[in-house]
Parts: C-alpha cells; sequence; structure tokens
C-alpha cells in the first residue's frame, strides 16, 4: 500500500442526515490541503439518478468503479485529501474500503432526538419512521466505529461545543487538516433557515422545538434501542404525561 503522505488520502464522513455533515464538511475545506466536491457525491449531476435511487437499501448494488471516475474529474488531485460526505455512505463503508486506496473516515452521530427533528421537519416524517431511521444510524454507525481501521469518531455535541479541540483531534487523525478555521462562519441550512455564523450548538433549539406527541413517538421506538443510545452516551428524554399530547 502507498504511504499516506505520498498520494492524495480519500477522506469520507460517514454521519447520518441531520447530523452535522454539511458543518463539518465546510470546516474540513477550511484546510488549503482538502479538495472536496461541489456538493455531496450522491447529487453530482452525473451520479443522481444512479445514487439517490434506493440511497439507504443495503442490498442495492452500485457501480463504484463510474462514481470514482465521476468524482475524481471533480476532486483536485493535487490536494492531500480528497473529501466526500454524502450520508448513505455510513452503510457502505465496506465497497468504498475496496475501491478507494488510501482512505480514512470519520464517523459522526447526533442526538438522534435532535435528528428525528429534523427527519421531521425537513422529510414530514412520523416520529415513528423518524425514530426507526435514527435507531438504524446509530447501530451501522456504531459498527463502522468497531469495524474499520484508519477511523476517527466523533460526535456532532464534541464539535459545537468545542471546536478547537475538535480541530485539534482532526489534525492528530490527519496532519494535514492542521490548518483548519474552527472560528470561520459558515453557511448552513438548520431550524433557523439558511444562516451564515459560527460554529453553533443548535440541539436545544431542535429539541425544544419537538412537542410532546412527537416525543412520545419518538420514545416509543427509542425505548426498545436503550443499550444503543447509551453507546454513544445519549440519554431518553423522559415521555410528556398523557394531558400534554395534541389531540388527534
Amino acid at each position: 500500500m502507498a504511504r499516506l503522505d505520498s498520494m492524495s488520502t480519500y477522506l469520507f464522513v460517514l454521519c447520518p442526515p441531520y447530523s452535522g455533515s454539511t458543518l463539518l464538511w465546510k470546516l474540513l475545506s477550511t484546510s488549503a490541503n482538502v479538495s472536496a466536491l461541489p456538493t455531496e457525491g450522491q447529487f453530482l449531476p452525473e451520479l443522481e439518478h444512479i445514487m439517490r435511487e434506493k440511497p439507504w437499501r443495503r442490498d442495492h448494488p452500485l457501480p463504484w468503479i463510474d462514481i470514482k471516475r465521476v468524482w475524481e474529474r471533480y476532486w483536485d488531485s493535487g490536494k492531500p485529501v480528497l473529501l466526500e460526505k454524502s450520508p448513505p455512505n455510513l452503510i457502505r463503508p465496506h465497497e468504498i474500503l475496496a475501491h478507494f486506496d488510501p482512505v480514512r473516515f470519520i464517523v459522526m452521530v447526533r442526538n438522534p432526538y435532535a435528528q428525528a427533528e429534523g427527519l421531521m421537519r425537513r422529510n414530514n416524517w412520523t416520529p415513528s419512521r423518524a425514530a426507526n431511521f435514527s435507531m438504524m444510524c446509530l447501530r451501522t454507525q456504531l459498527d463502522n466505529a468497531n469495524a474499520l481501521q484508519d477511523t476517527l469518531v466523533i460526535t456532532y455535541e464534541s464539535l459545537v461545543q468545542d471546536p478547537a479541540t475538535a480541530c485539534g483531534q482532526l489534525a492528530d487523525f490527519m496532519p494535514a487538516l492542521s490548518d483548519m478555521d474552527p472560528s470561520a462562519n459558515f453557511e448552513i441550512h438548520s431550524i433557523d433557515g439558511t444562516r451564515n455564523r459560527p460554529i453553533t450548538d443548535l440541539n436545544s433549539r431542535k429539541i425544544a422545538a419537538l412537542t410532546a406527541d412527537q416525543i412520545a413517538g419518538l420514545n416509543s421506538v427509542f425505548q426498545q434501542h436503550v443499550e444503543t443510545i447509551a453507546a454513544w452516551d445519549y440519554e431518553l428524554i423522559p415521555t410528556p404525561p398523557p394531558d400534554a399530547w395534541t389531540d388527534p
């Protein structure tokens, strides 16, 4: 295998949707050593019709040779780090390992209540659907964290609560990232709409936006996965009493 410092390294952010991947992607892109795709690789015009067909079906095959060829037309191969962050990649790390070398991964998750808020608000999902998807993501990311080598595991919370320390961890993981700017402003769509601002923890705002019946619906699923939630150091929010729920 080629030495990591003798050629570009592929860096894949494995992160569920609505869990901070865009923030991390933009932070990583402040490094002069990083070449990022102009958008998530799955949304490039040459690939969207391929990668957005059954994106979360593990048994749906993808033409990785063709995908890699397209991505490499967009990346600047003269940069030490080539970055990609499409969320469905988190169910396909072993396929990525088979086609990209040398490769490293960042595995990131977010409080499941905050993630579920985004899934419900942006996709109009029911609490049950959002909760089940969130638990699939946490379980898969736990598997990824345990199985993948050359991987840094972080949380959204650790990133936004102490960006400088998070950048230090990222630089220790890949020294080419040592010039990232944790004080930069980023334009990102969030619960507040599209804003340009410094790295900001939005969890409390997102969780506060959940209604009592949404929390109850989420908990009906989350309570079946307490060990998975605890493995990431998250906790269940107490289910509000029935008289706090909205009438159907």
